[in-house]
């Protein structure tokens, strides 16, 4: 695979990325403490965010927000093609994007010339700019992006056949109870599911574990607590670790900082 136009930009990362045969199967599912967008170009994919799935179309956005688990399911071999930035709408100085409604996570914008001409903007400039100026510009790009969908919104893509409804409710009682779930049992007893059953269906499904799914959501609330200032000391209660060590492993392990570092 060819990675056309990849830097760190600031803090924004921004790849363009093409590809004249790629595999099936999924890219890792993750998350992070940033937005994403992917503008999709091209391929036979699938996006899965949470429990919600969308068939992507040439033109379709996709926007996903801080902590949210993710991942791109490749559906056949062919030709792939998207661009890929993260961003901290404060840190990177993006406006617009919190203007947008929470039920916003694919558009199509095969028909918004405006919209493309904003990436081939992004190409242009990373071309003919150093990564300073090219950060700068990328944050009034991405502005102006999000301000033009807020001022001439379009409908939503609808999603396909989700997730098991099992993972469905077991994720929404993760989310719920992220501070004080103790073990994997609550889940599956709240879902009168074997552990091993429930298991094998985030395996299916997520391309992960529970344990990992509620750890990496536990972190990243983390952080954000420790970013506003909050003490590593009170930090780990609030986000459902039993003891300051084991948070203080994990975090340190996750992130390659501290929590007091990270404060």
């Amino acid at each position: 695979m060819k990675h056309d136009y990849i830097t760190h930009a600031g803090a924004i990362f921004y790849k363009h990325e093409r590809s004249e045969h790629i595999s099936e199967g999924a890219f890792t599912v993750h998350t992070h403490n940033t937005y994403e967008l992917i503008y999709f170009l091209g391929g036979n994919a699938t996006h899965v965010i949470e429990d919600r799935k969308y068939k992507l179309k040439k033109g379709d956005m996709i926007l996903v927000r801080p902590f949210q688990h993710h991942y791109i399911q490749i559906d056949s071999q062919g030709d792939y093609e998207r661009y890929d930035i993260l961003f901290d709408p404060d840190r990177d100085s993006v406006e617009g994007v919190r203007l947008l409604g929470e039920d916003l996570e694919v558009i199509n914008l095969s028909d918004n010339a405006r919209a493309r001409e904003i990436f081939e903007k992004m190409d242009f400039y990373r071309k003919s700019c150093d990564d300073e100026m090219f950060g700068r510009l990328l944050s009034h790009l991405l502005s102006e992006l999000f301000c033009l969908l807020y001022l001439f919104p379009k409908p939503s893509a609808e999603t396909s056949p989700s997730v098991s409804p099992l993972i469905s409710k077991a994720l929404h009682f993760i989310n719920e109870n992220l501070d004080s779930i103790r073990d994997i049992e609550e889940i599956s007893s709240h879902l009168f599911i074997s552990q091993s059953y429930l298991f094998r269906l985030f395996r299916q499904e997520l391309h992960q574990t529970p344990k990992k799914y509620i750890t990496e959501k536990r972190l990243y609330l983390a952080q954000q607590l420790l970013s506003a200032g909050e003490k590593p000391t009170s930090v780990f209660r609030r986000c459902g670790f039993q003891d300051y060590t084991t948070f203080y492993r994990n975090y340190t392990a996750f992130f390659g900082d501290s929590p007091s570092e990270d404060r």
